[in-house]
């Protein structure tokens, strides 16, 4: 019977990789495309993280999963909630091949918390707020993991802003610590890999996307050929040795364990260069669909003040100070941001709002939205097409040229029974090159509507944001050579669980992808009487998922990380 590894590279791309290979510099990468199947996989749009991974392992659109960006509004209200498991919809594959009696071993993966029962072991990802009871199952392998990897973390706990205001060299620092992140996700998955003879592995290195974030500009400047300083190729060399370490880890560890089984590498999206931030509610505002609540002087300065104080501590003492502040009583907590995301926005004068890091906008809708103002569909259209046309006069002051690569409105692109709850309009801005402004007190800042990337980062500031294009390579000895067109995040699903011998979900958006499996592989699995609704409900998470301080953590995790 065959089995399946998946190693995602989270923000892994063929820019990156193809250089690398030209250079030989990843000789592991480059065999395993040339005897296997490789190509472009299209991620979902907008082209982030938690929506790509929810349609990876459900196999479904944001219209049936429900994730769209990083945070949804609760149902009914807006507050803000970060998306994870609990409020997620859509079957995991790895449950349905655990239900079929498949053994399985799933970690890192985004949007995974709560930990459900799987037969087998689940270390949940970037949404865990810790490792806590919750983020491991079974609970009994907590200690075991620890005891093999005493420096095992959920996440990498990105100490940009203090490195940059109080260390010597920050750059270097941050490299150091995010290679340690690193080796420390290969040795966990080196760990788990040998626990069992798995039928399905499923793993995320999330290592990529953190580099890249950051390095980019260095990156594109090297493999454009241009002439660079003995920094900036210091900081693109820290992004190549970051491939070169999973090269390695293909032609030895990992190759080794699956020598007799089929391998799947991907990404959840590509990379390119970020050219700024774009304030979109601004623009909004502007055109009279939005309308902000004034901000006094003195909270705007009490909150800057308190910013500023939290850029000067280090990691680990701004978590000694919220855990004694608590959950609550205090009228300024320090760690939160639900007001600096929707507080400002007066919602009874306001028809359409962005939320979200690429220019996610929501109607505000009667019927369904607390203080709802459009009342019809015919009204909603129009204040999408006034929001579009309000938007295309973006010009970056640069090249003056417009900034709109394109508009997707999400009946065009989406589908499924959480339409409802899924932004109406989503904003491509020069091919995703530009992100927009997360929350609504900083668009009320004297600042030009489209800005420079996070200034308090200084040289550990984002140079690069997601791009559509990611990686997609198969090798194995069920896969063919074949070069891959139109492969899409919601195709991996159905294509595993058809590998390790289990028909796809009938209610799958992605279909088999047929040209990379031999002998007409995708024709020989036979139907099977479970349905994706029975394993749903019997692997469904129980209760809230986050507490207030879980929320907390979250929130200033993305902070830290530069999404908020």
């Amino acid at each position: 019977m065959s089995k399946l590894c998946i190693i995602g590279l989270d923000g892994a791309t063929f820019t990156v990789i193809d250089y690398l290979v030209e250079q030989k510099r990843l000789p592991n990468f480059s065999r395993l495309m040339d005897e296997g199947s490789h190509g472009t996989l299209l991620s979902t749009a907008p082209p982030l993280t938690w929506p790509a991974w929810a349609s990876f392992f459900t196999g479904t659109n944001p219209g049936k999963t429900g994730a769209a960006d990083l945070f949804k509004f609760r149902p009914g209200t807006y507050k803000l909630e970060p998306m994870n498991a609990g409020n997620l919809h859509g079957t995991p594959f790895w449950s349905l091949a655990g239900s079929q009696g498949k053994r399985v071993c799933v970690y890192n993966v985004p949007v995974t918390y709560p930990a459900v029962p799987v037969n087998g072991i689940l270390i949940s990802g970037l949404d865990a707020p810790g490792f806590n009871d919750k983020s491991i199952y079974p609970l009994e392998l907590r200690e075991k993991l620890l005891e093999a990897v005493p420096e095992f973390r959920i996440s990498f706990e990105n100490d940009a802003k203090y490195l940059v205001n109080n260390h010597k060299e920050p750059v270097k620092e941050w490299i150091r610590q995010l290679k340690d992140y690193l080796k420390m996700e290969i040795k966990v998955i080196n760990y788990l890999m040998q626990l069992e003879d798995w039928d399905l592995f499923v793993s995320v290195i999330r290592s990529t996307d953190i580099f890249q974030h950051t390095l980019w500009a260095d990156i594109e400047k090297v493999i454009a050929g241009e002439e660079v300083s003995g920094m900036e190729m210091m900081r693109a060399e820290a992004v190549f040795a970051c491939y070169e370490s999973i090269d390695r880890e293909l032609g030895e560890s990992w190759s080794r364990w699956g020598s007799d089984r089929n391998l799947i590498i991907m990404s959840d999206h590509g990379f390119g260069c970020l050219r700024g931030i774009v304030s979109i509610n601004r623009v909004l505002a502007g055109a009279g669909l939005l309308k902000f609540r004034p901000v006094s002087s003195k909270k705007r300065s009490r909150s800057y003040l308190v910013k500023k104080l939290q850029e000067r501590l280090p990691l680990e003492t701004r978590q000694r100070i919220k855990r004694f502040l608590g959950r609550g009583g205090a009228e300024e907590r320090w760690f939160s941001y639900v007001d600096v995301l929707v507080a400002d926005i007066d919602w009874e004068r306001t028809k359409i709002c962005s939320i979200g890091g690429f220019g996610c906008l929501y109607v505000n809708l009667k019927g369904r939205d607390p203080l709802g103002t459009v009342s019809s569909e015919e009204e909603r259209q129009e204040v999408l097409a006034a929001a579009e046309t309000a938007i295309s006069e973006l010009r970056d002051p640069r090249d003056g040229q417009p900034m709109v690569t394109r508009f997707y409105r999400k009946e065009d692109i989406y589908h499924g029974p959480l339409m409802p709850e899924i932004p109406d309009l989503i904003v491509d801005l020069r091919d995703w090159a530009y992100c927009t402004v997360i929350g609504t007190a900083s668009d009320l800042a004297a600042e030009s509507i489209i800005r420079e990337p996070t200034r308090e980062w200084k040289q550990l500031a984002h140079t690069g944001a997601h791009r559509r294009e990611g990686i997609l390579v198969l090798h194995g000895p069920d896969v063919d050579h074949a070069k891959l067109k139109g492969a899409q995040m919601v195709d991996i699903a159905p294509t595993a669980l058809n590998i390790i011998g289990i028909s796809a979900s009938r209610d799958y958006d992605g279909q088999v992808l047929e040209a990379a499996l031999s002998g007409g592989r995708a024709k020989q699995v036979r139907e099977t009487d479970i349905t994706d609704d029975a394993v749903r409900e019997e692997h469904k998470p129980a209760g809230d998922t986050y507490s207030d301080s879980d929320e907390e953590e979250i929130r200033n995790r993305l902070s830290d990380l530069g999404y908020l």
